[in-house]
């Protein structure tokens, strides 16, 4: 009895991993990006891209918000 019971528990343990892993990939958003303007935050050295322009790379912060 002991055993088909740990079996019984050991099947479940199972069955909820693989319930809890996921292998397929959310799909990318694929975003058009604009031409970059400069703005008063541009200087001579150095641009700041804004979200969505060419030569903009995401960071964490960037991807939070949107």
């Amino acid at each position: 009895m002991k055993k088909v019971m740990l079996m019984m528990v050991m099947a479940g343990i199972m069955v909820a991993a693989q319930a809890q892993t996921d292998k397929k990939e959310a799909p990318k958003k694929e975003m058009k990006m604009k031409e970059h303007v400069c703005t008063k935050a541009c200087t001579k050295e150095h641009h700041a891209y804004a979200h969505g322009e060419k030569g903009h790379s995401c960071t964490d912060a960037c991807k939070k918000k949107g």
